[in-house]
């Protein structure tokens, strides 16, 4: 998972600390998200369920919102669009008939099914380069009687990742409904990000919801911001066996300066 993620800074001669801006080449913005939900719920893109797509899409946000994740102007407006197209459908229909009715989910529909073939062209161009980035000559030798059978990982995907530390955010409020003391506990970056090195070096890979389970709210997003840091670094690597399947955590490839996770907790 190539990710671009960029800490937030203080601009200077200021005193307010941006929120964490996240930059993915493999998502461009709301029409990516929906897409998301689509595929994920197996939703026919030419009838899609307004409320569901709409509730689900606010959901996310509300995830992202709470992992201090920087929302971008255009997720607001197509979650604004998406609400409006929804008390559209809840209008009676006039004496038009049903076939010179315009539906009113007719021009987002067309926005998707333009981006979803872009994205599948796009796509395909970047794995026939990661395949010829991935071709060495073989040098002569005794081919071996067998070889070991490699399990195909798909790519995790942000909004995966989102949803996995959203369903431990709904856990955590159903475990703690009114909590009878209220104790300020912070959590840094840094710690966390150390925590989860140091056990992937006792066990490797392991499955991020047992990982979060029993966690706090603050923990969960110190983890979520300290994970999206370790990939970007390569400590780590994020697998799933199929679409929408289990995220699994293992050490990445390359050596990372325990002593330079102090950073992140500004």
């Amino acid at each position: 998972m190539s990710d671009e993620l960029l800490p937030p800074q203080d601009e200077e001669g200021s005193d307010e600390v941006e929120g964490y801006r996240i930059q993915l080449p493999a998502f461009e913005g709301p029409l990516d998200l929906l897409l998301h939900l689509i595929r994920k719920h197996k939703i026919d893109i030419y009838d899609i369920p307004i409320m569901l797509v709409t509730e689900q899409y606010n959901q996310y946000l509300e995830a992202m919102e709470q992992l201090d994740l920087d929302i971008a102007a255009d997720y607001i407006y197509m979650a604004a669009l998406l609400i409006h197209i929804k008390s559209k459908m809840l209008l009676p229909r006039g004496e038009e008939s049903d076939e010179q009715a315009e539906d009113p989910r007719a021009e987002l529909v067309e926005k998707l099914l333009e981006y979803q073939r872009f994205k599948a062209v796009a796509e395909s161009f970047a794995e026939l380069d990661m395949v010829r980035m991935h071709v060495w000559s073989r040098p002569p030798g005794q081919r071996p009687e067998a070889e070991p059978v490699e399990v195909e990982m798909s790519e995790v995907s942000l909004f995966d990742l989102i949803d996995a530390f959203r369903q431990a955010l709904v856990r955590y409020k159903h475990d703690h409904p009114a909590p009878i003391e209220l104790v300020h506990t912070s959590h840094k970056v840094s710690d966390m990000m150390r925590s989860l090195v140091d056990e992937l070096v006792v066990r490797s890979p392991i499955r991020l919801q047992w990982y979060l389970e029993g966690r706090s709210r603050g923990e969960l997003v110190a983890i979520f911001l300290g994970v999206l840091e370790l990939v970007r670094l390569g400590g780590i690597s994020l697998t799933q066996s199929e679409a929408f399947g289990e995220i699994v955590i293992q050490r990445g490839t390359k050596d990372i300066d325990i002593s330079q996770f102090a950073m992140f907790d500004h």
